[in-house]
């Protein structure tokens, strides 16, 4: 029971992170940053400082089994780099609201890729959890009408995929960290993400374009640091704790997050409905606990 806390806590924590994205990336668009180089960039750079860690603290964690090299390879292509490509063009297509319910449907991905895949059961718990939490992003990002999209296919598939792609950097996570260390898992994943999104814009540009400017390149650090690196080490740390589609539902804490931070940093407003939203994300979290304190209870009676 410790275990499931600290990984909900984790990847709740990365959740958090990750929400940060919003605030420091919206100061860097402002500026007319291209979303994509931006992405690029905050791979690249937190690869580098993994990097750096690994090479300081536990330089014999770079060294993995040959045969995970692959498998780290798709996770780092689908989950990071080919998600940010269909997260951002979903954002431009329906706009950030729309978008970010569209991504919330990777947990339903990662639950039925984590039964075919490795096993995990599927249970009514985490089923009930899977529909409270994505009701709650809805209510959270007021995204009630949806009929715009009707004649927009393109933006709902782009957003499918957006979620598609994401639940995978669960399913590739939990696979690997059964036979690799989380940092090195960490570290692989974001460092093949950031080869595959280099190829595609080069991560130098947005450093290039902001270098004059000292209060954007403190946002860029902070999105490197905060929304990059610590948002990817305490998510693969969480899996090592928790089953894949658990993860992937309890970090739909980040829209309620990113809410919150754009509330208090950029001045956006918070309706009534919002707050409930945020209630039901958090009470599909705590849900998640339910199976294991019943396990605990029926092993002690016995």
């Amino acid at each position: 029971m410790v275990n499931i806390n600290k990984g909900l806590l984790m990847v709740s924590c990365a959740g958090i992170c990750w929400a940060t994205t919003g605030l420091f990336g919206t100061l860097l668009f402002r500026e007319g940053l291209d979303p994509v180089s931006v992405a690029s960039t905050r791979s690249a750079l937190a690869s580098i400082l993994f990097l750096g860690f690994l090479l300081a603290a536990h330089p014999k964690k770079l060294i993995i089994n040959p045969r995970q090299i692959f498998m780290l390879a798709l996770g780092g292509l689908s989950g990071i780099a080919i998600f940010n490509v269909f997260y951002l063009n979903a954002i431009n297509m329906a706009g950030m609201s729309t978008a970010v319910v569209l991504l919330y449907t990777s947990p339903v991905f990662a639950v039925i890729l984590a039964r075919i895949f490795l096993g995990e059961p599927l249970t009514r718990v985490k089923v009930a959890a899977l529909i409270i939490a994505f009701t709650g992003v809805i209510l959270v990002a007021e995204a009630f009408d949806l009929g715009n999209l009707i004649n927009n296919p393109q933006a709902v598939l782009t957003g499918l995929g957006a979620g598609f792609f994401f639940s995978l950097l669960s399913v590739f996570g939990k696979y690997i960290t059964g036979s690799t260390h989380r940092l090195s898992t960490s570290f692989y994943l974001l460092f093949t993400g950031s080869i595959f999104l280099a190829l595609i814009r080069p991560p130098w540009l947005a450093v290039m374009e902001i270098r004059s400017a000292p209060s954007l390149l403190m946002a860029l650090a902070a999105l490197v640091l905060i929304s990059t690196f610590s948002a990817h080490f305490l998510y693969i740390y969480g899996l090592s704790y928790l089953e894949a589609g658990k993860a992937s539902i309890a970090v739909a804490i980040e829209p309620p997050a990113a809410i919150f931070l754009a509330y208090i940093f950029l001045g956006e407003r918070l309706v009534p409905v919002q707050y409930a939203g945020v209630i039901l994300v958090l009470a599909a979290v705590f849900l998640l606990r339910l199976p294991q304190k019943a396990e605990s209870i029926r092993h002690r009676q016995s």
